[in-house]
């Protein structure tokens, strides 16, 4: 149980990371290391795990933000 947040510098997300955060209670988390004044693309989703076998979501729409 938990999410997964992908982002990128493309918006068709190629080259895109993912990093995958456990448990439902975390609801901020900051990505380090990204590059200054650059726009990045990023989107999430949902995962349950079930005896075993995770269970996804649909991916969110994406949304932009700008580092500083």
């Amino acid at each position: 149980t938990g999410y997964q947040i992908q982002y990128s510098k493309s918006k068709s997300f190629t080259n895109a990371k993912t990093i995958t955060v456990k448990g439902y209670d975390t609801t901020k988390y900051t990505i380090k290391g990204l590059a200054r004044r650059t726009k990045y693309y990023i989107k999430i989703r949902t995962y349950k795990s079930v005896d075993g076998v995770r269970y996804y979501s649909s991916w969110s729409d994406y949304k932009y933000t700008k580092t500083k």
